[in-house]
């Protein structure tokens, strides 16, 4: 990426930024999954071609999932949710038939393993694991998960 006049972000380094005068390239890569973004088609293309000649890549149009996030675009924007994940969440875990309460055990509640639905420790792991990952889009909830 280097050679192609790309830098790493200092915060992220999956993410690497190929900036100029008045354009920007953004290039996003986790894994096997790579997101091409910016404001210079003729530079886009370029980096698609060279990644191609390397290794044989595969667009898949339009970006819409990345990461278990979905990307919508919305007049000049683009809104990032996880909806479908989080609704896949309480799928999982048998959640999505609760009602709504504002806390679901009161402070003196108590629990035990035969009772809590949560007893295996790495269906709560997981749980977990999962409502951290929703956090990125959800911050209102990363209080209680952390």
């Amino acid at each position: 990426m280097r050679s192609l006049g790309f830098q790493h972000s200092k915060n992220d380094y999956s993410l690497f930024h190929k900036q100029q005068v008045s354009s920007i390239v953004l290039l996003a890569l986790y894994v096997d999954d790579i997101v091409i973004t910016g404001n210079n088609p003729t530079e886009i293309t370029a980096l698609k071609t060279c990644l191609d000649d390397k290794f044989k890549i595969k667009e898949l149009g339009e970006l819409s999932y990345f990461l278990s996030m979905e990307i919508i675009k919305v007049s000049n924007s683009l809104v990032l949710t996880q909806r479908k994940f989080a609704l896949d969440l309480t799928k999982e875990f048998h959640y999505d038939t609760l009602s709504a309460t504002p806390c679901r055990l009161g402070p003196s509640s108590k629990t035990s393993p035969t009772t809590d639905t949560l007893a295996d420790a790495s269906n709560y792991k997981t749980l977990v694991g999962k409502l951290n990952y929703l956090s990125n889009t959800r911050p209102k909830i990363a209080f209680a998960v952390q």
